[in-house]
This record gives C-alpha cells, sequence and structure tokens, in this order.
C-alpha cells in the first residue's frame, strides 16, 4: 500500500508541474497510473488523472470510457474527491464509463477500484475521454488529450500459476491457485487431451458444449493434444408431405456445405425449413428454371443434426380480397368483394368525399402495406401481384374527417424574474394531409413525436389557459415545411451526443440561458414529460450509455 501511495504521490506532482502546452492543441489532458501487482481477491487501484492547460483548474462536465480486462477484474467503485461521480455505468462486462456535469469543480484526479479475480495479466485502457466548461455547453465536449510522457493504458499484474495449451486450444494464459480452469476447442471435432500440474497427470472433465475443465489448480498447468483431432458428422433426416420430393445426404460434415433438392411436383405449392440442432437456418436457394430447386447450407451453420421439413399443398389459383372500415362504403360501385387471380395486380377506386381523408390498408399474410393513390384525378389504388398469393386478403379502408385542433400551454422553464417559457402544444383531431402542417403566425411549428402534437415556445406570465386560448388564435393550416423534434440526446445539435448536450439540459432548467433557441430548448425535453428538469439529464446520460 506504501508503494500505492509514493507512486500516486509522484503522479500527483507530474501532474502539478506539466506545462500549459502539455497537449498541443487541446485544453485538457487525461491519463492513467496503476499500482503494483495485486493478488487474486485483493484490490487494484487504477488513478485516472484529469485537468485543464491553463491557469483555470475548473471544469464543469467530464466523460471517460474506460475498457478493462472482465475475465481478470471486477469493477468495485470509482470516487472523484470524496464523492462518486455522477454517471456510472458497468452494465457491459469490461466496459466502465464514468461521467459529471452541473456546477464548477477542480478535483484532480478519480481513483477506479476493481477486484482480483483471476490470474494473469489485466489491461485497462482509457478509450474515450471528454472535458469541458459551462461555456461551452452549446459545442461537442472537447477531446482531452494524453500529455507526452504518460499513457492511456495500464496493466494490472495478477498473481496465478501458468498455462500451456496445444494450438488448437484456446484459453487464459493464468490459473488462479486451488482455482478451475476451462478451456475451449473448435466443437465440431473430436479431440485425445491430456494435461499435467506441475509433472503430474490430472483429469480432463468433457463438458460436451466444447469446452474443457480441469479442477483445483495448484501449480503450472500444462495440457496436449496426443492426436490429431477428427471431424464430426451428424444425422440428416427429411420429413413432411413433401418429403418424397427431397433428395439430400443422410449425414452432414461439420463446418462443409450441405446440399439438398427439392423436386417440385406440377400444380403444387411448396415450404421449406431447416433447423441445425434445433435452431432455423436460412439456405441459399438455386433453381435453373426447371422444377428442380437446390438448397445450401452455409459451411458455418452445420453445427449439428440437420432436419429438412418440406410441406406440400395444392395451388388454388385464386385469392379473395375484401374492402372492409369506415371507408368501404365509397368504393366504386359499392362493391367490396372480389375473387381474383393469384399473381396479378389488382386495382380498385374510392369516391373520395370532400372533407375526408382516406386511408388504406392491406393485410397479406405477414405483409402489412398502404396503399397510396395512384394518381390525384383517378383516386384508384392497386395491390401489388406478389401480395395476392391466394387465401383472403382484408384491404381496411379509414375514413376520417379534417381538422379540428386541441391546444395545450405547459410550464415548460420558469427564470428567476418569474417569467416562465411555456410549452404550447397543438394537437390535430384528424391526421393532416401530407401537404400541410401547422404554423405559429408565419412560421412553422415543429413537430413532436413525443408529444404526438406540433410544439412552440412562449415566454410569458398569466395562466395556462390565457396562454393556450392567445396561442391557438394564432395558430393556421400551411404548406409543408414542419421539422421534427429530435430527441436523440443531441440537444445542443453538434450532431453528436456528449456530456455536453447534460450540461446544457442542466444550465437550462437552472436558467442559466439568456436566450431561447427554440429547437435547441424543444430537444431538451428528452423524456417528454412537458419540462425540463433533472430527469431529463438522466434521460441524456442514459442514452450516452447505449
Amino acid at each position: 500500500m506504501k508503494r500505492w501511495f509514493s507512486g500516486l504521490l509522484a503522479a500527483v506532482m507530474v501532474l502539478l508541474l506539466l506545462p500549459a502546452s502539455a497537449s498541443g492543441t487541446e485544453s485538457f489532458y487525461a491519463y492513467l497510473y496503476s499500482n503494483p501487482p495485486a493478488a487474486v481477491g485483493e484490490t487494484a487501484s487504477v488513478a485516472l488523472f484529469l485537468g485543464q492547460n491553463s491557469t483555470s483548474r475548473e471544469y464543469n462536465t467530464y466523460f471517460f470510457q474506460i475498457d478493462y480486462d472482465a475475465e481478470k477484474l471486477i469493477f468495485a467503485s470509482a470516487t472523484i474527491g470524496s464523492k462518486d461521480p455522477d454517471v456510472i455505468d458497468h452494465s457491459v462486462p469490461g466496459r466502465l464509463t464514468i461521467g459529471g456535469y452541473g456546477e464548477p469543480r477542480s478535483d484532480r484526479f478519480i481513483t477506479l477500484n476493481f477486484t482480483v479475480k483471476a490470474a494473469g495479466e489485466a489491461t485497462v485502457k482509457l478509450v474515450k475521454a471528454q472535458m469541458d466548461v459551462r461555456a461551452n455547453a452549446a459545442k461537442d465536449a472537447q477531446t482531452a488529450s494524453v500529455p507526452a510522457g504518460q499513457s492511456n493504458t495500464v496493466t494490472i499484474l495478477c498473481g496465478g500459476f501458468p498455462v500451456e495449451l496445444p494450438k488448437c486450444a484456446s484459453g487464459a494464459a493464468y490459473v488462479t491457485a486451488n482455482g478451475d480452469y476451462t478451456f475451449t476447442a473448435d466443437p465440431g471435432y473430436d479431440y485425445d487431451f491430456s494435461a499435467t500440474v506441475d509433472g503430474k497427470t490430472v483429469a480432463i472433465i468433457n463438458n460436451g458444449d466444447g469446452s474443457y475443465t480441469i479442477e483445483n489448480v495448484t501449480g503450472e498447468l500444462a495440457i496436449s493434444a496426443n492426436s490429431t483431432p477428427t471431424v464430426k458428422t451428424y444425422a440428416a433426416t427429411v420429413k413432411g408431405d413433401g418429403s418424397g420430393d427431397v433428395s439430400a445426404p443422410t449425414s452432414a460434415t461439420h463446418g462443409q456445405e450441405y446440399t439438398f433438392t427439392v423436386t417440385q411436383a406440377a400444380n403444387y405449392d411448396y415450404a421449406v425449413a431447416v433447423t441445425v440442432n434445433g435452431l432455423p437456418v436460412t439456405c441459399t436457394v438455386n433453381s435453373s428454371g426447371s422444377s428442380v430447386y437446390t438448397y445450401t447450407i452455409p459451411a458455418k451453420s452445420v453445427t449439428g443434426p440437420v432436419v429438412i421439413t418440406v410441406k406440400k399443398a395444392p395451388q388454388s389459383g385464386t385469392t379473395q380480397i375484401v374492402l372492409a372500415g369506415s371507408g368501404a362504403a365509397d368504393v366504386w360501385d359499392g362493391v367490396t368483394s372480389y375473387t381474383v387471380k393469384s399473381g396479378e395486380a389488382f386495382t380498385f377506386g374510392i369516391n373520395h368525399q370532400e372533407g375526408f381523408d382516406y386511408t388504406v390498408t392491406v393485410m397479406a399474410g405477414e405483409k402489412n402495406i398502404t396503399l397510396q393513390r395512384n394518381a390525384e384525378s383517378t383516386s384508384t389504388y392497386t395491390i401489388p401481384g406478389d401480395c395476392i398469393t391466394g387465401g383472403i386478403i382484408m384491404v381496411t379502408i379509414t375514413k376520417t374527417a379534417q381538422l379540428a385542433l386541441t391546444v395545450d400551454a405547459a410550464e415548460y422553464v420558469k427564470y428567476t424574474d418569474g417569467s416562465v417559457v411555456w410549452l404550447i402544444t397543438a394537437a390535430p383531431k384528424t391526421k393532416l394531409p401530407a401537404t400541410k402542417s401547422l404554423y405559429y403566425g408565419d412560421t412553422a411549428m415543429f413537430w413532436s413525436e413525443k408529444y404526438e402534437a406540433y410544439a412552440w415556445l412562449l415566454v410569458g406570465k398569466g395562466t395556462a389557459a390565457d396562454i393556450a386560448a392567445a396561442a391557438k388564435s394564432t395558430i393556421s393550416v400551411k404548406g409543408n415545411s414542419t421539422v421534427s423534434v429530435s430527441y436523440s440526446g443531441d440537444v445542443n445539435g453538434t450532431g453528436h451526443t456528449d456530456i455536453n448536450d447534460a450540461q446544457y439540459v442542466y444550465d437550462l432548467y437552472n436558467a442559466k440561458h439568456s436566450a431561447l433557441d427554440m429547437e435547441k430548448f424543444l430537444r431538451c425535453d428528452v423524456n417528454g414529460d412537458c419540462g425540463v428538469n433533472v430527469g431529463d439529464v438522466r434521460m441524456v446520460v442514459s442514452l450516452l450509455l447505449r
């Protein structure tokens, strides 16, 4: 422990003596420093040093991603100064994310603690480093560079016994004292492995899934393959009422393509499904234009028993089309059921009524498509031939009345002088035509999927009812030039989501922005609750961690 603290003190002295130009063009720097070796079960600590290459030592945001060897280390804790970072995520094995935002801070390093769980050399690497100040919250966070003479990678030595493996096997280079050791080999082959610990023969357990285990290792472990591995073969079976039309080998070789053919009888439909080890696989299918179809299972998919299922049924040749829904009464001639030839496109017409919109959807098998009018003048619709494959096709015609509007106002952000940024949401009760959208005065409103409404922001005082009433009188329907609000977490609109976006939201609900920036402010309601608060900062952080 004394060695760790003396090394830490030396690293801090290096940090304090760094010149302003230590990192070249960047304003911030970060690097790693590790402690001496640690045994299995002990704590290994790594210091992440950070700072600014100027007379100022303050920063508001920081965001770091650290990769570590999850086979040998378990993340335990992280502290900045005497506190936990605002953001800590280690849900992905081997990836640690830490970060912070808010008021200025001047902490010089973050301590990362890991518990050693296996022997060997464990690498910890800083793969992403960002730091910045509040003044830059509307920009991408700056990258913190590694000073000359320092490193973004450290190696922790974890105690244990070395392992020797044959070329056909893979596994860790070390094993924990008195621990179990597991290695793997290609499960498509049969092997004759043997093992010794300090020269004495020990038992190997075949786990049956390509992995092997040696229990309670107490010294140097040597594993060898005593003969050339032999490739495995698997049974291949065919079933289904179309099995008599299949020509297929009775066995498949591991790691090699497997091919079979289906000779289709005239006036029959066929469905072919293939599984390997009980799981479905996709085959390539080829035909020379005749009734013979060749199916090939890719070599990488041949890893177990093959089962081919072929279903065979007589072709009907016709398809029934049924028109239904609130707009079905407006179809030409009032006919709502047709029997048509399968495989050929079918066209029908609708008498479009003034003041109404029509939506036409088709459910054909597993396909669900929305049809568009063939032309504004004809009001006809066409179902593609590849959707007309037999059975019954349901066509739903939905008829909806055009615009009626609901306008609401909600407190979005309150300023220190008592004024409020109001969120105005305007929701048409019926869907607007594709060529129309809502305008506030002469400016297109923003469309928000979160609110399922058009959105606008106003600064003022009054009741929500008064604000909403005044806004409604200013909203009208005009040509379509609407911009949708992005809730990707990129609130400052730079094209990237980073920790500065969290700072931008934090500064908004703490009234640090002096002017209203419509689109950026709307983007700040990332969780869609019609207001900006700490929940939106947390949502930005959660998006960063995906």
